[in-house]
């Protein structure tokens, strides 16, 4: 990828949440053509069910400011959260939607950007959640449902999801920091870019050449980015 890359992730997009709506909203109408590439990191939206939520309001308010960053010459890249994983475009924005984990090269590294979810692999019962929730069945029962009742189970499948949050060992639901060498290990990778547990973290993992896990920051507590400048990749607050 062209510098400067901003990876952006785990902001919620609710209406009940309009403090984290609002700083999202700004951070995309300042972000300047500058910018070569803008990567969704998942959970950009607290929920979503399918194109037919595009039509919402609220959806659509965050929709259009999307299309003015591609308007202004940005590229759009979209890694699906384990809350927007339905994401697959809306009409008139141009974004790429991506797979699971993408390999990617920023000037001499290389980069594995995922949302994250997959290495919390101590989380078992989140784990069988995700793979039945996307399988190509519960995908298809989703499309098939009003858009009124694909909402109220989105949003059921949310409060069940805070729930268990709460229940759940904190250990549980951590980053597998081994598991993430591995997956630089398979893929010849030298830093990962996730989110998901929210943390806001660098964590530098040892041996020689030095590798690092770099960790997003959940918008509800101010929220962060990603940003390779060319030069150095390095964990910011959004501006």
């Amino acid at each position: 990828m062209d510098a400067p890359v901003v990876v952006v992730g785990d902001v919620h997009l609710s209406p009940g949440h309009e403090g984290p709506a609002a700083r999202f909203e700004a951070f995309l109408h300042a972000l300047g053509p500058a910018v070569k590439t803008l990567v969704l990191l998942g959970d950009v939206f607290d929920y979503w069910v399918g194109r037919k939520q595009a039509a919402d309001p609220f959806a659509s308010r965050f929709l259009d400011a999307l299309r003015g960053v591609a308007a202004r010459g940005t590229k759009l890249a979209f890694v699906a959260g384990n809350r927007d994983y339905a994401f697959d475009g809306a009409d008139g924005l141009d974004v790429e939607v991506w797979p699971d984990v993408v390999r990617t090269r920023w000037g001499t590294r290389t980069v594995v950007l995922t949302h994250g979810d997959l290495l919390c692999s101590a989380d078992l019962r989140y784990q069988r959640m995700r793979r039945v929730l996307r399988s190509r069945a519960a995908r298809a029962t989703l499309a098939a449902l009003p858009h009124a009742a694909s909402t109220w189970l989105a949003r059921g499948l949310r409060d069940l999801s805070e729930r268990e949050v709460r229940r759940k060992p904190y250990a549980s639901m951590g980053l597998d920091y081994g598991l993430a060498k591995g997956w630089l290990d398979a893929y010849g990778a030298d830093v990962v870019v996730a989110g998901h547990v929210h943390t806001g973290v660098h964590h530098r993992l040892g041996g020689t050449p030095a590798r690092d896990v770099l960790v997003l920051r959940d918008w509800e507590r101010g929220g962060g980015v990603v940003v390779f400048d060319g030069t150095s990749i390095r964990l910011a607050p959004p501006v």
